[in-house]
């Protein structure tokens, strides 16, 4: 099957190159800067993986108002969501689980090291700029646990603060929504202020037990030592309150969880002719209380700390781009559960990006990472890029990954049910890609055929004794193909479509492991002063016998002005035609639901 599609796909590749090239070489390409992922500024359309870049305006005009909402519109990505704004969002990347997918807060991890994982809806987009998705492994970067892919959500500075942002929502189920931005010069630098929060009562018509409390506040420091250095100091505050109310089959009606985080980061940049130097040192401490209220579970508390110190440079030569650095990273946990532990990584990383011809640019890294308690592991990646043409290249990546076990892995508590396996070793994979792209001011594409091979899988199995441990078992491999397409058919009409055909598969028993065909439609009409969004999401092929669903998105702005203040007007209609589906097994996504934001600047 894969053969197959991949052999009609390579033929409509051809035959579209030929095409565009020919009848629209006079439209000019879209330059899109990332950092995510080599650790500098490049342009996305000369790297050797598929990298989605989601602006700032497309933030604005989209439903989203947490991350796990907003991915959701890309190709390659499930977001398995429990439901509602207070429901657990975490983020699979072509089959990946969510705690092989890296997640970082302008640059640094936020990932969990009990779990490994991320809930996305944590994070509010009030203050964000920007966020870059790699599809793929980025181990050679980024180390352990970036064997799926890695987020990279970038927040705003003073520089992109012309003013004072304001938002004010609200909506079905009393869900209120606050964003607040304040940039600033100052004397040889700027200072930027965020808050933003989001309460509601949730939409759960199973159970009342659905609240969610959720805060956060940010402030980032950036002054000018001498005119090639610049000094950054970021703050920020995360605090959540939410309701658990478990599966409809098992619910859990006293289960609640608060969520408080901190993080620290400061920054030295240096940044001369044909050299860039950066120290960041970065801090974590987060505190996750669990509490079922009940005689049998009760409150179990767990602290997690992160200290990183990264050393990284970057030279710029002729014909390539030389990257290097060594990291340092110590992880801890005090858990009322799996008791007090702590790791040290030591890590050496190296990248050239070489342009061997005036067509051809090879991007090859190493990095090697030596982990206390499970030795050195060593991840090789070699990307090519052939340029067709100013708008169209081919590109070929391949790149060794691992994650390591977590916290929760290894040192689970010993019960009559479960218990934690302090044996397990990393798991390993090997990924393939090769892939088009497409770059023009109206047209965009972009097409990617991989596979991943996975090996010493953690599974949770029940053993002889009946007890559920974590072992080395499962191997696993997905094949699949994304497409992302967008057009522009007039000037105030845009289409979209994203596609993603995945089959990942454990190749022990041949059981699906993810949904097999996402769809998303996205119709976007923009007349004067207006932005009207429409979108179709369409889910098949499901695992755990879950049906199918076909999920409709309405999204208006209205821009106006009133007392010389330029005011924007959106509601949001999510589950347009009020359908009943999961996506996860055992949790109800909300029916129709209506969100009113009115946002200004002053």
């Amino acid at each position: 099957m894969f053969k197959r599609l991949f052999l009609v796909m390579l033929t409509a590749i051809l035959i579209l190159i030929v095409s565009v090239s020919g009848a629209a070489a006079e439209i000019m390409e879209l330059e899109q800067l990332v950092v995510t992922a080599n650790r500098y500024q490049e342009d996305s359309f000369d790297l050797p993986i598929n990298i989605e870049i989601i602006d700032e305006e497309q933030i604005a005009n989209s439903q989203a108002n947490n991350l796990g909402d907003l991915l959701k519109n890309s190709a390659g990505i499930q977001i398995k969501d429990n439901g509602g704004p207070g429901g657990q969002k975490t983020i699979h990347v072509r089959g990946s689980s969510a705690s092989q997918v890296l997640i970082l807060l302008d640059g640094q991890k936020i990932n969990s090291s009990q779990n490994g994982e991320f809930d996305l809806a944590q994070i509010l987009l009030g203050n964000v700029k920007k966020v870059e998705i790699i599809k793929g492994p980025a181990s050679a970067v980024y180390g352990a646990n970036a064997l799926g892919g890695v987020v990279n959500i970038i927040t705003k500075t003073a520089a992109d603060l012309q003013k004072s942002e304001l938002v004010l929502g609200m909506g079905s189920a009393n869900t209120y929504q606050t964003s607040f931005n304040y940039g600033t010069r100052l004397n040889k630098g700027d200072i930027v202020f965020s808050f933003g929060s989001l309460n509601s009562a949730g939409f759960r018509d199973d159970t009342d037990h659905d609240e969610l409390d959720r805060y956060f506040l940010s402030t980032k420091i950036n002054r000018s030592l001498t005119p090639n250095t610049k000094l950054l100091f970021a703050l920020n505050y995360h605090d959540s309150q939410k309701d658990i109310p478990g599966t409809i089959s098992t619910p859990t009606p006293e289960a609640e969880q608060e969520t408080k985080r901190n993080t620290y980061q400061l920054k030295l940049l240096n940044q001369l002719a044909h050299k860039d130097t950066e120290l960041v040192i970065y801090y974590k401490d987060q505190n996750q209380i669990y509490d079922e209220d009940t005689t049998i579970s009760g409150e179990s508390d767990h602290k997690t700390k992160e200290l990183s110190y990264n050393l990284n440079q970057i030279q710029y030569f002729a014909r390539n781009t030389l990257s290097y650095g060594v990291e340092y990273n110590k992880d801890k946990i005090d858990s009322s559960d799996n008791g007090k532990h702590d790791f040290v990584t030591k890590s050496v990383y190296l990248n050239d990006k070489i342009k061997l011809a005036e067509r051809i640019t090879v991007n090859a890294g190493l990095r090697y990472d030596d982990h206390e308690k499970f030795g050195s592991a060593t991840s090789p990646r070699i990307g090519l890029v052939y340029k067709l043409n100013r708008h169209n290249n081919l590109f070929f990546s391949y790149g060794e990954a691992y994650r390591t076990p977590t916290f929760n892995d290894l040192y689970w508590p010993k019960t009559k049910y479960s218990e934690g396996n302090s044996d397990l070793e990393a798991e390993e994979s090997k990924s393939y890609e090769i892939g088009y792209k497409s770059n023009y001011n109206s047209f965009g594409l972009n097409l990617s055929f991989f596979r991943r091979e996975s090996d010493n899988l953690i599974d949770w199995a029940a053993q002889d004794d009946k007890i559920w441990r974590p072992s080395n078992v499962d191997e696993a491999q997905a094949d699949g193909i994304e497409l992302n397409l967008s057009k522009s058919l007039t000037d105030k009409f845009k289409l979209e479509y994203q596609h993603t055909y995945l089959d990942s598969r454990d190749k022990n028993t041949d059981r699906l492991l993810e949904d097999q065909n996402y769809n998303n439609l996205i119709l976007i009409y923009q007349p004067a002063n207006y932005s009207i969004n429409f979108k179709i999401s369409h889910v098949s092929g499901r695992v755990d016998d879950l049906d199918n669903y076909t999920i409709c998105n309405l999204n208006i702005i209205k821009q106006i002005q009133l007392f010389n203040n330029n005011y924007k007007f959106k509601i949001s209609i999510d589950n347009l035609f009020d359908r009943d589906y999961q996506i996860n097994n055992g949790y109800p996504m909300p029916g129709r639901n209506f969100m009113f934001n009115l946002s200004t600047t002053f």
